[in-house]
């Protein structure tokens, strides 16, 4: 039931990178990508711009990693919400079971409302790291102050985590 390719997916774990590299690097903005869509009107093209610094929007990350990555249109992807939660309830059908570990290009969502979702990264910089692309107002990750940040799972709470698979 993947709804996604591994290339696909690749896309949108580049599109996480490069934000949280941004941030990484002292920037406080950045345009994740440009869009070109067409409707009955036209052709648009739309730049998707993140604001790296605003911490506890970690629903938009995702969401703005997924659209730019898959080339749709802002708020166009099916599992986007107004939070975190409202998001994981959508991807409910694609969790996996209890206990399964994560893969880079997973989702992991954690309990609570508004809740807080993540982008699993995998070990990207072949250091064996397992990493997490995530917005928080946590002070975890780098960097640490809260915003867009990369962050090692296992600094993130177990209790409440759940996992979601998209691509095959």
């Amino acid at each position: 039931m993947a709804l996604y390719s591994k290339a696909q997916i690749r896309k949108v774990l580049a599109v996480a990178v490069k934000a949280v590299e941004a941030r990484q690097a002292g920037k406080k903005t950045i345009v994740l990508g440009n869009i070109t869509f067409h409707n009955k009107s036209g052709n648009y093209r739309i730049s998707v711009h993140a604001d790296l610094d605003d911490p506890g929007w970690c629903n938009r990350l995702i969401r703005q990693c997924f659209e730019v990555g898959l080339g749709l249109p802002p708020f166009n992807w099916y599992f986007g919400a107004a939070t975190a939660h409202l998001t994981l309830m959508k991807l409910a059908p694609y969790q996996l079971a209890a206990g399964s570990k994560p893969q880079s290009g997973d989702i992991i969502g954690f309990s609570g409302d508004p809740g807080h979702i993540v982008l699993a990264l995998g070990d990207w910089y072949g250091d064996g790291r397992f990493l997490v692309a995530e917005n928080t107002s946590a002070k975890r990750g780098d960097p640490s102050a809260p915003g867009t940040k990369v962050t090692a799972l296992k600094n993130l709470r177990t209790q409440g985590r759940s996992v979601y698979r998209l691509w095959a």
